[in-house]
């Protein structure tokens, strides 16, 4: 396993629409397991291959981080589709691709998804509470669609003011002009 860079908007990739994944095999499973590895070494909850600037239809993600009970909470799938949906919750969200800012987005509260896992097999599992919240966001990814376009046209504005002088703070020099 490896670390890998998590791009940080407004690189291309994040506002592009991955590729599905065709088959799975030794360099799929290997990126998934990078990806957990940078998403745990990040303090992240979720990450989409696009943040990892691969432009799969790849996440993985673990709600709680710390094992439970001895197991983890590790979620690695591939051509993840929402097929069903109920509820609705506005929750604080934040991105390791937005570094500094968080802002309230408002999404479905349980949702059914389809996928294939690891083992190349198909399947579907509902998720609620948390878990539907980080998995619609990393499928937001998968579909070039960040967690700022969900934001009406003032709180996003507003959000790329914050991420700006977040980004400024890290490094004087960050070119503003590149943000829209």
């Amino acid at each position: 396993m490896a670390i890998r860079r998590v791009v940080t908007y407004p690189e291309e990739v994040l506002v592009t629409k991955a590729l599905p994944v065709t088959g799975m095999d030794s360099d799929i499973v290997r990126l998934m397991d990078d990806m957990a590895e940078t998403m745990y070494v990040s303090n992240g909850i979720g990450l989409a291959a696009p943040q990892v600037g691969v432009s799969l239809r790849v996440l993985t993600m673990d709600v709680v981080p710390e094992k439970k009970n001895g197991k983890s909470q590790l979620i690695q799938i591939a051509n993840p589709v929402i097929v069903e949906g109920h509820g609705h919750v506005v929750y604080e969200e934040g991105c390791l691709s937005f570094p500094g800012i968080s802002a309230p987005v408002s999404r479905l509260s349980q949702i059914y998804v389809k996928a294939i896992g690891r083992d190349g097999n198909e399947f579907v599992f509902e998720a609620d509470g948390l878990a539907a919240i980080c998995l619609q966001h990393e499928i937001d990814h998968l579909e070039g669609i960040t967690f700022i376009d969900r934001l009406t046209g003032l709180q996003r504005r507003l959000a790329l003011r914050e991420y700006v002088k977040a980004r400024r703070e890290e490094n004087p020099n960050y070119d503003a002009a590149i943000v829209r």
